[in-house]
């Protein structure tokens, strides 16, 4: 980002800024440069000689601009990061509410414990969780490592800052899809066709309703009616593009999905979806006695191919000295 650029341009000075405040500063120490084209100043001869002579004094508060945009910064980061799979700031509910003016209806400091603690919170039995918890259909606030009630801090000033500025805008709508898609998307899940960046296929964590053989795998959570559970279309796009788990966040931050694939595999869970199941069938005996039966047939292997291995000394010499 460029805190200040100068360049000649038709024998003018023209000053860039990245923020408001600092530009305001400008024209309070280069003695009032006028606007030309939106943000950008353009110094006449006069206020370029006064621009020159107060430069220095330009540079302390170029350097505090620049301590305080690190922690917005870094506080944007961390939503997009971790808050952005769930929740937008004016564009509507996805999981999890619109934090669109956020701090108007709830308490600041009850705000930052629960981003620290969500389950701690949900835990207590607060009724304000258990509400939040209801209107998202079940589906609890992922706890977020390493986060700190600082962090909270910056992360609802962000917040505060986007609601000033930004207009509620009517949710996005995402064209209804096609067969072909979910055809596409059962490929991908089953892992029939690879992810353009590489990532694992679905079914080496996630199982659904209706899979063949043992199913898939049980290390994340069973995917049938997560269509519903996550809002619909919205929801799932959201939670694809920025996956927000401890397993799938290091999995998929260099091997993000393509839009092509988000598309596919949210038609294919939507179609899940209209399974009548609620869950996968358990295949913990039917995989148990496969096991059971595999080990038979390879000892029963084994045995045939070593059928004439050496088994005994003493019984043979015993056996042979009665005869």
């Amino acid at each position: 980002m460029r805190l200040l650029a100068v360049r000649r341009r038709d024998r003018k000075w023209e000053i860039l800024l990245s923020d408001f405040w600092i530009k305001t500063w400008v024209r309070i120490l280069a003695a009032g440069p006028r606007v030309e084209g939106g943000m950008d100043f353009v110094l006449g001869r006069a206020e370029e000689e006064a621009l020159q002579l107060r430069l220095p004094a330009l540079i302390p508060v170029l350097l505090l601009g620049a301590s305080l945009q690190v922690p917005a910064q870094e506080a944007e980061l961390k939503f997009k990061e971790v808050c952005s799979a769930c929740h937008t700031i004016g564009g509507g509910r996805l999981v999890g509410p619109d934090l669109m003016g956020v701090s108007e209806r709830q308490d600041r400091a009850w705000l930052v414990k629960f981003i620290v603690d969500p389950a701690g919170v949900l835990a207590s039995g607060d009724p304000y969780a258990q509400e939040l918890l209801a209107a998202s259909n079940k589906v609890p606030m992922i706890p977020t490592a390493g986060m700190t009630a600082e962090m909270a801090g910056q992360i609802l000033d962000y917040i505060e800052a986007q609601s000033g500025v930004t207009v509620a805008a009517p949710p996005e709508v995402i064209a209804p899809f096609t067969a072909a898609e979910a055809q596409q998307g059962e490929s991908y899940f089953h892992g029939g066709k690879g992810l353009r960046n590489g990532g694992p296929a679905c079914i080496s964590c996630h199982t659904l309703a209706g899979l063949s053989g043992w199913g898939g795998g049980r290390l994340g959570p069973d995917l049938t009616k997560v269509f519903e559970r996550y809002a619909g279309a919205r929801g799932i796009k959201a939670w694809l593009e920025n996956p927000v788990s401890a397993v799938m966040t290091p999995v998929f931050a260099e091997q993000s999905l393509t839009k092509t694939e988000i598309r596919a595999l949210s038609a294919y869970l939507e179609q899940a979806a209209l399974s009548e199941a609620e869950t996968a069938e358990p295949m913990l005996a039917s995989f148990f006695l496969s096991g059971l039966l595999l080990a038979a047939a390879l000892l029963g292997l084994f045995g045939f191919l070593w059928r004439n291995r050496y088994r005994a000394t003493r019984t043979p010499m015993v056996m042979g000295s009665k005869r």
